[in-house]
């Protein structure tokens, strides 16, 4: 029996030689997870810079990109149980940081606190709250759980409300295609977690590293600072960034982000 196309998608990233490797066995291992409508590929930007120095780990999600065939209720539990199976085949360290992006940042701090031994830090950029009371009714999220009887015409919802109508006819067919195929996940864990809260935010244990971008959506940001109101997590702003800050703005989020929560892991200490 083979292994899931989730499996099949992982992708182990380092630049460094077998003798360095060898000699930072206690370095991190850092996990990128990507949020919804997205894909591993979104990660380029910040996995150049992290690999000179660290194994990185990127894959798509149940639902998305290479993963697209994998099928199943899509709920928050099960990537939780996909993400498990990732870092037990190929995680060899214990120095486990985790790098979560919009719904990523749910899968991230949900397998923390189903899993709180495994993993050294969080970095968690712009994650959604849909389950509080205090979140809009009308974000995008939202505009595509509205039509969520029709997957294919919810993910072109989705991606209209953050790429705009123009950048989305102007995507290639094939393109429009793949992405509207993906809308059974996009359905399936944006109704999950309206549903059923899939992590409590008395249990976040740090360190962690919260962050959002002067140009994302109040509750994008509000959602950020409450995180970073916790014992041993931070909040941190990045200047002219959107919600696409790990493509748009990478430098700053492996400074202001990836790198501290690096430090705070290996040496004790923020910087």
């Amino acid at each position: 029996m083979g292994r899931s196309p989730v499996i099949e998608s992982v992708r182990l990233h380092d630049r460094r030689s077998n003798q360095d490797i060898a000699r930072d066995t206690l370095q991190p291992t850092i996990v990128l997870i990507h949020g919804s409508m997205d894909r591993q590929a979104a990660f380029a930007k910040i996995v150049r810079p992290l690999s000179q120095s660290y194994h990185v780990l990127t894959f798509d999600r149940r639902g998305y990109g290479k993963s697209v065939k994998q099928r199943g209720t899509f709920s928050v539990d099960e990537q939780v149980s996909d993400l498990n199976e990732i870092l037990e085949q190929f995680v060899k360290t214990h120095h486990v940081i985790l790098v979560g992006h919009s719904f990523g940042g749910v899968v991230a701090l949900s397998y923390a606190q189903r899993f709180p031994d495994a993993i050294a830090g969080l970095v968690i950029y712009e994650s959604p709250m849909s389950w509080e009371p205090w979140w809009p009714k009308d974000s995008g999220g939202s505009a595509a759980v509205a039509v969520a009887d029709d997957p294919e015409f919810a993910a072109e919802t989705f991606m209209r409300r953050f790429i705009g109508h123009r950048r989305w006819e102007a995507l290639p067919e094939a393109t429009k295609i793949q992405r509207r195929s993906e809308g059974e996940a996009l359905v399936g864990e944006l109704r999950d977690i309206r549903r059923i809260k899939p992590w409590n935010i008395e249990l976040v244990q740090g360190p962690l590293m919260a962050g959002y971008g002067s140009l994302s959506k109040p509750h994008l940001q509000a959602g950020a600072e409450l995180l970073g109101n916790l014992p041993d997590c931070r909040s941190v702003k990045i200047e002219g960034a959107h919600h696409n800050a790990h493509s748009g703005s990478p430098d700053e989020f492996v400074e202001l982000l990836v790198q501290p929560l690096i430090q705070r892991v290996v040496q004790g200490t923020w910087s």
